[in-house]
Formats: structure tokens, sequence, C-alpha cells
């Protein structure tokens, strides 16, 4: 796999789990409870486009952008600044369960409303954030999975972004995404978790899939910094290692 095949994530560590990055115009799902940076992880991807005069697309399926960008900047990511620069293009979509079925079966209208965003831009960099509040609710499974697909290979087809998808899972799950399908319509899966040792609460992330790539799977410890964003630290068991010769 040819160097320029890869994006990067902008988490230098991670891009080395993946086996040198994203494959370019795939789709990926970053997975995990509500809190352990999902979204985080999605916008360290999107600055790390963005900073390369990448024109990106972030999607925001449940908050409002204005909370989403006002969290960035507790960080200090001024995503204004890319919108300023017709960069960066933040957006809302809302869909009510009672219009899942109406819009299976065009989910065309779904792609075209991002490829509006763009003005007929290229677009290299997407976010759908999160993607399970597309279909929450619903009843019918063979809707939502037809839905998904159809979003996820006309995005592919169409735009040849590379996407990152995130997906919230009920705490304690052990399942990798809400409905039970997701994981398998991407190309990749990323998990974010939490641990607790010794009455601390540590994030874990991991790569549980990766098409086309060989990947570290290890299970590794993480930390949220200002400016830096996710910080990728020593493997778990390094951890439970260093946990044993303190006791």
């Amino acid at each position: 796999m040819e160097l320029s095949d890869r994006v990067s994530t902008g988490i230098p560590k991670l891009d080395k789990m993946l086996g040198g990055g994203l494959l370019r115009g795939r789709t990926y799902l970053i997975t995990g409870e509500t809190g352990v940076g999902k979204t985080i992880l999605s916008l360290q991807f999107l600055l790390e486009g963005l900073r390369n005069g990448e024109r990106c697309i972030y999607v925001s399926l449940d908050e409002r952008i204005d909370g989403v960008l006002r969290g960035a900047l507790s960080l200090g990511w001024n995503f204004w600044d890319y919108v300023d620069q017709g960069l960066f293009f933040p957006f809302e979509f809302r869909l009510f369960t009672s219009d899942l079925k109406r819009f299976g079966k065009e989910s065309k209208a779904f792609v075209d409303a991002i490829e509006k965003i763009a003005h007929g831009r290229k677009i290299s960099r997407i976010v759908l954030d999160p993607i399970s509040a597309l279909a929450m609710g619903a009843k019918e499974e063979f809707i939502v999975r037809e839905y998904l697909r159809e979003i996820i290979n006309m995005m592919e087809e169409r735009i040849g972004a590379t996407t990152m998808l995130t997906c919230d899972i009920p705490t304690g799950s052990n399942r990798l995404s809400r409905f039970g399908f997701e994981e398998f319509l991407s190309s990749g899966v990323i998990v974010l978790g939490i641990v607790r040792l010794r009455g601390k609460l540590l994030k874990t992330i991991y790569v549980r899939k990766m098409r086309w790539s060989k990947a570290d799977s290890a299970i590794y410890i993480f930390e949220i910094r200002p400016i830096e964003g996710i910080v990728i630290r020593e493997s778990l068991s390094e951890q439970l290692d260093k946990s044993l010769i303190e006791m």
C-alpha cells in the first residue's frame, strides 16, 4: 500500500497502530461509551486535514454546532478560523424516526445535502457524529441497515472523502455498535473505552478491525490534553505490569 493512499488521523501513534493511517476514501467507525472522546478524536482527524489546506465537513446529528465548536475551543482548537477560510463546513442534520422509512427509500437525499454544503468543491474528510442518531428509535432493523449502507456507499462513490462515523454504545455493553451492524459497513473500527485500575479511570483505545492493512490490535492508554488532543501512551498491559510492581 502506497503512503499516498493513506490519510493521517492527526494522532501519530494511532496512525502507526493502523498500519500507516486510514485508507483514503474509505469509511471508519469510532465507537465507545458516551464521554470517552469519540468526538474529540473525529475533530482531531478533521483538524489534521484543515491544517494541510484540505476541505472538511462535520455533520452533527444530535448536538448544536455551536456547542461542539465551543468545546473544541476549550482544547485550543479554533475551527471558526477555518470556516472563515472556506475550508471547514459544519452542518446540523436532524432526521425524525417517522421520516426514516421515507428517507431509507431515497437515502441519496442525505448525501445530496452533504454535497450541497461543499458547493461543488472537493471534500477530503467528513465526520458524521454520531451515526446512531440517524436511526434511533427505529423498529425495523432492515430499514436502518439499508439506509446506513446506502449512505456509506454513495458517500464513497460520489464524494470520495475519507469518512469517520462515531457511534455510541450503552455503558457496559460488549457490542461494537448501537445496532450491531455498523461495524460491518466500515473499513475499520477503532474502539474507545474506560477501565478502572487502582481506583483510577483510564481511557483506552484499540483497533478492532482494519481491512487491507496489518494493524496493531493491542489496547493502549490515552490522555486528552489541551492543544495536543488525544495522546496515546503505553499499552494497557504495560500499565498493569507497572501497577503490580508498585504493589
